[in-house]
């Protein structure tokens, strides 16, 4: 499900990974984004959010992980065990991108990217600069793969050098391809 929100660029949302970067204790755009201590440290960074490993049968089979508001104020990620234990133990670049989606839907709600009009239905399409999930999206790529760094690498690079699938690691290469 998706919903409306005030309008964004990508470039803007290049410019804030650099901020949630260095929040979350990237000292260089050559490393590996910290998903997992991101998400342990996000209470920290805002306060009246927290998440919570779930059952795999607490939440649909095709959701991997939510966020959701509180409503005492705050907001919830809830992440299915597969998937956390996936992205602790295994190594799943799925998981890890799946998680950080969901900080980034928290991150982009904390600096005010709140859904502001209905959501939208299967007929209804959103342009991207305004949905709430290409902002989610759009600021996980950038954070996970930092665009000036990863200028001209191949697909392959990109994940071992980023942790991130091969499918993410395309859609960057083809943003450069795009370019020229």
């Amino acid at each position: 499900m998706d919903y409306i929100t005030k309008p964004t660029s990508r470039a803007t949302l290049r410019r804030f990974s650099k901020i949630v970067r260095a929040i979350f204790g990237c000292e260089s755009d050559d490393e590996p984004f910290p998903v997992l201590q991101a998400l342990e440290k996000l209470p920290d960074v805002i306060e009246d959010a927290s998440f919570e490993i779930v059952d795999d049968n607490d939440l649909p089979a095709n959701v991997f992980a939510q966020c959701y508001p509180k409503p005492e104020g705050g907001f919830v990620i809830q992440i299915k065990e597969t998937v956390y234990d996936g992205a602790c133990y295994n190594d799943n670049y799925a998981f890890l991108c799946f998680i950080c989606h969901e900080i980034c839907h928290v991150l982009l709600f904390w600096i005010g990217f709140t859904p502001v009009s209905t959501r939208a239905f299967g007929d209804t399409e959103i342009e991207p600069f305004r949905s709430v999930e290409w902002q989610a999206k759009a600021l996980t790529g950038e954070v996970m793969i930092p665009y000036e760094a990863s200028k001209g690498m191949t697909s392959k690079a990109i994940v071992e050098k980023y942790h991130v699938t091969k499918k993410s690691a395309d859609y960057r290469v083809k943003q450069d391809k795009k370019k020229r």
